[in-house]
């Protein structure tokens, strides 16, 4: 049948005929072209705004200081937080899983570390400080968080220390420990630290 029409017709009216129906289907698909390209691409989640960015994987026995500090003292030793800060000494109980604990911690405090990384505080904005926190991140994945107001002496000074030492033994191979002391509950004693950011809350 197709082979009787195409003898009968011309070749300039076949021609004719094929660039019709391909116009046609053209038109036909131009909706669909159209929604596709107004369809935006999917964007890779963001970081939700106000968190921390999780750092990067630190050695055992390493803290990587990040955030608003100055970026010449990123990383430090348990040996550098033995040697180069003031040590503290501090015996605390708390409440843990497994029934009461009481231990004998030495180390600097968590303050005296970021201060001396110079946090970038913002001097037209009264009081600065007092909207940045610490986030302590652990090697197992824990986290937990301090307000600078806690941790600075002008405000409620609590001593929150990155222990070298835990009754005595040191913590080099499985890096300081936070400690909180004034906390009933052992929560925010994290072991195995592996990094301190420094974040600013809300605008």
């Amino acid at each position: 049948m197709v082979s009787y029409l195409a003898r009968r017709m011309s070749r300039p009216r076949v021609v004719a005929i094929v660039l019709a129906l391909a116009a046609i289907l053209v038109v036909s698909l131009l909706p669909t072209w159209r929604a596709e390209a107004a369809t935006p691409a999917a964007a890779p989640a963001a970081t939700p705004a106000g968190t921390a960015a999780r750092p990067v994987p630190t050695p055992a026995g390493r803290v990587l200081l990040l955030g608003r500090i100055a970026p010449h003292l990123q990383q430090l030793t348990v040996a550098d937080l033995a040697a180069k800060y003031p040590q503290h000494t501090q015996t605390v109980t708390f409440q843990s899983g497994a029934g009461p604990q009481s231990h004998t911690y030495t180390g600097p405090t968590l303050y005296d570390v970021l201060q001396a990384a110079k946090p970038t505080f913002r001097s037209d904005v009264k009081n600065d400080a007092l909207r940045y926190a610490a986030v302590i991140h652990a090697s197992d994945g824990y986290e937990s968080v301090l307000s600078w107001g806690e941790i600075d002496p002008g405000f409620a000074g609590t001593e929150a220390l990155l222990a070298v030492t835990q009754d005595g033994v040191s913590l080099a191979k499985e890096g300081p420990r936070l400690t909180a002391p004034g906390d009933t509950k052992g929560g925010r004693y994290v072991s195995g630290v592996t990094a301190v950011t420094l974040v600013r809350a809300g605008l």
